[in-house]
């Protein structure tokens, strides 16, 4: 059963839910949100955010939940970020949509980009879902889909390319640095 929570702690926003699965074990939801282009700037259609600091996800600041990677963040350094809950998996896309993903440090103004031109190395093709920094793994999918190499035998591979590019912007009151560093990150790539 669907419990209701305290909307104030709820951070999914969209135009409209669906109930994929529901077990007593576990519960799928499926929710869009309409890109409005007039909003550029103030609401983007990835996941750009504040993130946890690691020890955000280590009691007191972080409660362990049912598994591992889940953490439910109680008394992080961002306010704004609690209630919510940090987990690895929320970090993911098909491989022939993690092009360019990265950090961006505010004070000073600096950006860290991981860019990948080609995802023909990667695991499991183009439409598997992966984790952004992974290049192989059985996420999503099992382990028919990572190399097997046995005892001795030789074996080559090659990861890439893969372009890590540092960036950073003068400090202006009439340009938001944010937005100029993941521009200039995003031009990169082509």
């Amino acid at each position: 059963m669907i419990r209701e929570q305290d909307p104030s702690v709820c951070r999914i926003k969209g135009t409209s839910f669906e109930v994929i699965t529901e077990t007593e074990d576990q519960v799928e939801v499926s929710f869009t949100r309409t890109w409005d282009p007039s909003l550029q700037g103030k609401q983007v259609p990835l996941k750009q955010r504040y993130m946890p600091l690691p020890d955000d996800r280590i009691p007191p600041r972080g409660q362990p939940l049912a598994y591992p990677e889940a953490v439910q963040l109680v008394n992080p350094v961002e306010a704004e970020l609690k209630g919510e809950v940090d987990d690895k998996y929320q970090y993911s896309c098909d491989n022939k949509d993690n092009k360019v993903h990265g950090w961006i440090c505010t004070d000073p103004p600096v950006g860290f980009w991981q860019i990948t031109p080609s995802d023909e190395f990667r695991s499991g093709g183009p439409v598997k879902q992966n984790l952004t920094s992974h290049f192989i793994s059985a996420h999503y999918s099992g382990e028919d889909l990572v190399p097997k190499i046995g005892d001795g035998e030789e074996w080559e591979k090659v990861f890439g390319p893969v372009f890590m590019y540092f960036n950073t912007t003068p400090v202006d009151a009439s340009e938001d640095p944010k937005a100029s560093l993941w521009e200039d990150a995003k031009a990169q790539v082509q």
